[in-house]
């Protein structure tokens, strides 16, 4: 049995280095925390985020002043 091909528009993907927000996974592993940190700082707002829909976005900009606000170590 056969599967219909269906056509859809190629994705082009943006390498990350040029998109102007992170998916909440990726500033996790950019910054070197875990989920459940992450929704902390944003419970107790060390860090904003942005919502289209159902997704959590973070700015570039907002992760920037996110790790320069980080205490040293």
């Amino acid at each position: 049995m056969k599967l219909a091909a269906t056509r859809s528009a190629p994705k082009t993907t943006i390498p990350l280095s040029e998109r102007p927000t992170l998916a909440v996974d990726e500033f996790c592993k950019m910054v070197g925390i875990g989920r459940s940190t992450f929704y902390k700082a944003v419970a107790a707002g060390d860090l904003k985020v942005r919502k289209y829909g159902k997704r959590t976005f973070i700015t570039r900009e907002e992760m920037l002043r996110f790790v320069e606000n980080m205490p040293a170590g």
